[in-house]
């Protein structure tokens, strides 16, 4: 199995070769090509059972969080799947070696079926309440693919660094975190800043130059009302 990426970095297209017998996986919806004798499954990324189909399915109504993942399978030759994000910006191939990595689970776009994804990954969960930034931990062994909105800058972190959680793309679990206001209350509620993350340790960290969730406000903003 063989990742590439084309058309760099505004508009980033992942390109997966697949060898005879190979399977990748993919955000639903991240699908731009496949060949016609590849074969495509869905299935849920998190939960079992009726109650975890229900609990996760409500995650993805109400919250945002992606619940289904489509997994591509070359059974009887080769084949080649692409796969772009919705917004426009970079992807990296991040090779797994059987290391940790915490990914925001909106930058997660492909990865071979070898690389585990958790879904339910709770180190943040007490930092963000308005539910709308989930994380996932992947490990395993293969090519993970994920994007950014806007470029992705790697970051080697040897101390402490400061970023806006908004621009988290993922990190190596070798690095602590904590969540604080980027100053005073009066400076947290006035500059727009909002929340930061500090990094203490050594490792990498993966950012992006532009946070979605601002730009989502800004042109949100701009929209004419719905009619009724």
């Amino acid at each position: 199995m063989h990742f590439e990426t084309v058309f760099n970095p505004a508009y980033t297209l992942t390109i997966t070769r697949l060898e005879q017998g190979d399977k990748v996986m993919a955000e639903a919806g991240a699908m731009v090509t496949q060949d016609a004798h590849v074969r495509m499954e869905t299935s849920a990324s998190a939960g079992k059972g009726v109650g975890g189909f229900l609990k996760g399915l409500g995650r993805k109504m109400f919250l945002g969080e992606s619940f289904f993942r489509n997994t591509f399978h070359a059974d009887n030759a080769p084949g080649e799947v692409t796969f772009a994000p919705s917004l426009p910006g970079d992807t990296m191939i991040y090779e797994m070696q059987g290391q940790d990595l915490i990914v925001q689970q909106s930058s997660y776009l492909a990865s071979a079926t070898t690389v585990e994804i958790e879904t339910k990954w709770g180190g943040f969960k007490s930092f963000f309440g308005e539910g709308r930034m989930f994380w996932i931990k992947a490990f395993g062994n293969g090519p993970l693919a994920l994007n950014a909105f806007g470029a992705i800058k790697e970051i080697q972190v040897d101390g402490s660094f400061i970023i806006d959680t908004g621009h988290i793309v993922a990190f190596e679990p070798t690095l602590d975190f904590s969540i604080k206001r980027v100053g005073s209350w009066f400076s947290t509620f006035f500059s727009s800043e909002g929340l930061v993350c500090r990094f203490e340790g050594h490792g990498k960290l993966f950012i992006q130059t532009r946070n979605p969730v601002e730009f989502g406000s800004l042109v949100g903003a701009k929209l004419p009302p719905r009619s009724a």
